[in-house]
């Protein structure tokens, strides 16, 4: 008997993979504009005087390799202390023309006289968008750190030594109350007053009762005058001088010395403010304020000058 035989053939299948690799680009959003980051506050020279009015000074930022990123002017209002306001341009990273959260700034301040004024901001960095610094930027030198202008002093010394107050062999001190009137020498310096007359001072010159209704206006307790020219109860008067702002504090107590803002409107106008600030061009001159009504049964005033 033939046996038949099958041959069994195995085959191998070589199967070959061919690997991909697939390389994803993810799309990035370019950077957004975030708000800006804010300065603000006043520039003064020397002696404290603000720029208002007749004088102005011109503020720049710029970021580290020296490109600008804003500039502005100072300007004038009589219902704010500040005189100028530097919105530097924010963004959510790297664009031309913008800066992150705490990239270094130079902020620099062209006077009226053409004179450029570098480092007037110590540690200037932008800060969280949407965040304000209040910075006041006096435009002198302190080189011994008495926190006094070198060139106010050197002035205020020269007129000391040219006064009926000077005395052989007496140092010279800009806190000391040379006249006696009760503010000191770089006081009145700053206030804008003559530190060696004791008739110029910062005072109350006036100070009267206005009739009037009360009544409740956005939560406040105010007094208006028929018509509603006026919301005021009492008119304070004093001597203003340009390029200053003015504040006035209110105290119940004199020996406790409870001194507290004392809220006032302006001539002219019902809403109140908290300051009042003359142009340089101005004063000395009367400014009377409209303070509020106090519900307390006596009140002492005062004038702060800055």
């Amino acid at each position: 008997m033939k046996v038949a035989r099958c041959n069994v053939v195995q085959m191998a299948f070589a199967i070959s993979y061919s690997l991909f690799t697939i390389n994803y680009s993810l799309a990035t959003e370019p950077p957004a504009a975030a708000t800006p980051y804010t300065f603000l506050g006043r520039v003064m020279d020397s002696t404290h005087v603000a720029f208002d009015g007749d004088r102005t000074a011109t503020i720049e930022v710029s970021d580290e390799q020296g490109n600008l990123l804003v500039r502005t002017a100072t300007f004038t209002r009589a219902d704010s202390r500040r005189n100028y306001v530097l919105a530097v341009p924010m963004a959510t990273g790297a664009a031309n023309g913008y800066v992150v959260q705490d990239t270094a700034l130079e902020i620099e301040v062209t006077d009226d006289l053409g004179k450029v004024w570098s480092g007037v901001v110590v540690d200037a960095a932008a800060g969280v968008p949407g965040g304000v610094r209040e910075v006041d930027i006096v435009l002198g030198e302190d080189a011994d750190g008495d926190g006094i202008d070198d060139q106010l002093y050197k002035r205020l010394k020269a007129e000391w030594e040219w006064s009926e107050y000077w005395k052989a062999g007496e140092t010279f001190d800009p806190t000391k109350d040379y006249d006696g009137d009760g503010i000191s020498t770089i006081n009145e310096a700053l206030a804008g007053t003559n530190p060696y007359d004791p008739e110029d001072a910062l005072r109350i010159t006036a100070i009267s009762r206005t009739g009037g209704t009360r009544s409740r206006a956005s939560g406040a307790d105010l007094l208006s005058t028929s018509g509603g020219s006026q919301l005021a109860a009492t008119a304070l008067t004093f001597d203003a001088i340009g390029g200053h702002a003015y504040t006035v504090e209110e105290a119940t107590d004199l020996a406790a010395k409870d001194w507290k803002p004392c809220a006032f409107t302006l001539p002219g106008s019902d809403t109140p403010v908290n300051v009042l600030s003359v142009p340089f061009s101005d004063g000395p001159v009367p400014r009377t304020v409209y303070l509020l009504p106090s519900n307390a049964s006596k009140a002492f005033f005062r004038v702060r000058a800055e």
